[in-house]
């Protein structure tokens, strides 16, 4: 039989990941890379167009890092309020997705791939939305 998390235990689940350990990081990839469940930090060319920094993912559950969880199913955090986290080009290069990596100990926590890479030309603006939601 399958474990079960009822909706509160969703929100206490999800709220207990967010708020414990060490710090994220979030870095652009600019590899064509699909993530597979074999992939470590260095299987991504982390991106390194003009102006790029990778960006801190603070570990705390309030409503300037990632907001208490949702009571709906599935219960949803938002990082920074929801806000988005903002990369300026000031040149040209192609990023297929972002990995989330532990700030301190730079294991890959997770990676997403965007649904089409996106051509960064200068000047653009890229802005990610982090969200993680327990279903």
């Amino acid at each position: 039989m399958a474990i079960f998390f009822p909706q509160v235990g969703d929100q206490k689940a999800l709220a207990d990941f967010l708020a414990n350990g060490e710090n994220w990081t979030i870095k652009l990839f600019s590899s064509n890379t699909t993530p597979a469940a074999s992939d470590t930090a260095a299987t991504y060319t982390e991106a390194s167009f003009t102006g790029y920094a990778s960006k801190t993912l603070t570990r705390t559950v309030t409503g300037t890092t990632w907001s208490t969880p949702t009571t709906a199913t599935p219960s949803v955090s938002n990082y920074n309020a929801g806000t988005g986290l903002t990369w300026s080009s000031a040149s040209a290069q192609t990023v297929y997705g972002y990995i989330v990596v532990g700030a301190t100990s730079g294991t890959l926590i997770y990676a997403e791939r965007f649904s089409s890479p996106i051509s960064l030309v200068n000047p653009s603006t890229l802005t990610i939305y982090p969200q993680i939601s327990f279903t």
